[in-house]
């Protein structure tokens, strides 16, 4: 590609289209005017097509088949690795002791917890026990060896000792695996009571027991059976407590989910199965949903497909989601030992300023000609915290006044990210290795990565990409390698787990030496001893602990404007909220508002048999 290549696009008013085209993405600008009517002159409300989510839960009717859609198959069936196409079926089959509280008919503003395989819970005072009384109404699946017995407190402590023993993440929580961890233990103290003692008062402890980002390489609660894996080798099968129960998995073509009829919570599951069909091109999605073969698209549907599919099939219902949640990270590579570029601050800051923000989110969510087919699409950029925390959680706006002066390194500026190469000892430009995966299994990674290697091309950076296998090479070698490999490496941050507790912890995951896997790997001694910083450490660190919200919300802000200067990684350049489509059939359709693999995205979703697809009316 051509170093001019991104500065001459960006001249002119076409920047979407063109990124869109560097990767192998498709616009769809006409018939964009064609689904709404005409161009900016047509008088009619555009924005009519998407839909409010109803609450029909005083109508909904039991039984009917839900036809979803996972995009790539699993290697393995235990939830408590990371795993990210297990996501689908763990959510609906597994509980953990607490969840993330979906809001009601509004978009998600904040970040509160609700009992899940837990009832209810207590902090001491000094903030060092955590005492949950367990549900008395949970059940397991009524599948061999567990038979739908009664769960108790034998299976979260069977669970907790797996996950401290095994769990790839163990080192977040478990202090046996990490010393910097903060539980200390977790055990009964009767059939229904457990007891969480903590090594320090961390903020964030009672969401260690939740579900983040991604499900599984969570505490999942597991049956207690599986200690013997002769009986229960949960590799091979899922038995869980929550609303729907595996009953089939064919590998590479997909798996089937019928309903718990013990569930504890009714509402959950009027859908009687859900079948996931594995379809992993994302032409053969679209083409399937406008089938009636998939009855919705999640947050799965890209932008610009959006009215490419309403075109085509226009009695789909279109509906808003939340801003959707940073997806990847960017880590710099500290090898060779002592050598690496990245280690001079300035080549960093390059990097970080020959990305043109407000064009990547333009390309990668259609704001542009969705906002010109008069949809509102709202969009952020990213600091080091993701942006869709929001103000309110301490995000700054790095093109906001109260950001500081280095926000200037996230203003796009290729001239200037020229000199500071030059600066740095590459007027020539530097060679960079792409590590990252080139398929869609784990949603856009691949091409969010592709935009941003076509950016960094401009400024001098001379990309060559290492194709990553996912099954084999991934996790180890760029997820969690701490940095050690040369180049860059695109990746999740172990499934966004620690990512989306709070906002402190979405900061110490990638900037605290201590984190263990998620840390960056970075270091000011001048050794590659992943020693980390130790002004960035202070502050994580007092962050960690301060129970004052307002001032807990200052040192999250206050590291934002120091990692703004330093830049040790980056998360995708913004994001912007999603849209999804659905079948009319599906009702309750978003009315519990939750992005991501959530069980909550089926949660009192029922099937109307007398709306399309099913007829015609």
């Amino acid at each position: 590609m051509e170093s001019s290549y991104w500065s001459g696009i960006l001249s002119k008013r076409t920047a979407r289209r063109r990124v869109l085209a560097a990767t192998g993405a498709s616009t769809a600008a006409a018939l964009l005017l064609a689904a709404c009517g005409g161009g900016d002159e047509d008088g009619g409300d555009k924005s009519s097509i998407i839909v409010e989510s109803e609450d029909t839960s005083k109508q909904a009717k039991r039984g009917g088949t839900l036809k979803d859609r996972t995009n790539a198959d699993f290697t393995s069936m235990d939830a408590q690795q990371p795993i990210a196409p297990l996501n689908y079926p763990a959510k609906h089959v597994y509980s953990t002791l607490v969840r993330q509280k979906a809001p009601y008919l509004q978009a998600t503003t904040t970040f509160d917890l609700v009992g899940d395989f837990a009832e209810s819970w207590e902090i001491a005072p000094d903030g060092l026990t955590i005492t949950m009384k367990l549900r008395g109404d949970a059940k397991w699946h009524a599948k061999p060896p567990v038979n739908g017995r009664a769960a108790d407190s034998s299976d979260v402590v069977f669970s907790w000792n797996r996950y401290a023993a095994t769990a790839p993440l163990r080192g977040l929580s478990a202090n046996s695996a990490n010393p910097q961890a903060p539980v200390l233990s977790l055990a009964a103290t009767d059939a229904r009571t457990i007891s969480i003692k903590l090594k320090e008062p961390l903020v964030y402890a009672l969401e260690l027991f939740a579900s983040f980002g991604s499900f599984t390489g969570n505490i999942v609660i597991m049956p207690k059976e599986a200690e013997n894996t002769q009986a229960l080798d949960l590799r091979r099968d899922m038995i869980g407590t929550g609303p729907y129960m595996l009953t089939d998995y064919q590998p590479s073509i997909g798996f089937t989910l019928k309903r718990n009829p013990a569930y504890w919570d009714q509402n959950a599951n009027f859908i009687e199965q859900i079948n996931y069909p594995i379809v992993i091109e994302a032409a053969q999605f679209l083409s399937q949903i406008k089938a009636g073969n998939i009855l919705h698209s999640s947050d799965q549907l890209r932008g610009e497909d959006l009215f490419t599919i309403k075109n085509d099939e226009p009695r789909l219902q279109v509906y808003a989601l939340d801003l959707q949640t940073a997806s990847s990270v960017m880590t710099f590579g500290w090898l060779p030992e002592g050598k690496s570029p990245f280690l001079d601050e300035r080549v960093r800051q390059a990097w970080s300023m020959s990305l043109d923000r407000d064009a990547w989110v333009d390309a990668m969510f259609n704001a542009a000609q969705l906002e010109s087919g008069g949809i509102p699409v709202e969009t952020r950029w990213n600091s080091a915290l993701p942006a869709d925390f929001g103000p309110a959680a301490g995000w700054l706006d790095p093109k906001g006044k109260d950001f500081g002066p280095n926000a200037k390194y996230y203003q796009h500026d290729v001239a200037e990210a020229k000199k500071l190469l030059a600066a740095a000892g590459f007027p020539a430009g530097l060679d960079v290795k792409s590590n990252r995966i080139t398929t869609n299994v784990i949603a856009d990674l691949a091409r969010h990565s592709e935009a941003v290697e076509g950016m960094a091309r401009d400024a001098g950076f001379r990309i060559a990409v290492r194709d990553v296998d996912y099954a084999t090479e991934y996790i180890p070698q760029i997820r969690d390698a701490n940095g050690q490999y040369e180049g860059v490496g695109f990746h999740t941050v172990t499934g966004t787990t620690p990512w989306r507790m709070s906002p402190v912890s979405a900061l110490a995951a990638e900037y605290w030496s201590k984190a263990g896997a998620t840390f960056k790997g970075f270091s000011t001694s001048g050794k590659n001893d992943k020693s980390g910083d130790p002004a960035v450490d202070s502050m994580i660190e007092k962050a960690r602990l301060e129970r004052d919200a307002e001032k807990r919300k200052a040192l999250v802000q206050d590291l934002q404007r120091d990692l703004g200067k330093k830049l040790y990684g980056l998360i995708n350049p913004g994001t912007a909220n999603k849209f999804a489509v659905a079948w009319p059939s599906l009702r309750n359709y978003q009315v519990y508002r939750h992005i991501g693999q959530s069980a909550w995205t089926h949660y009192s979703v029922w099937i109307d048999e007398s709306k399309p697809p099913f007829t015609n009316a």
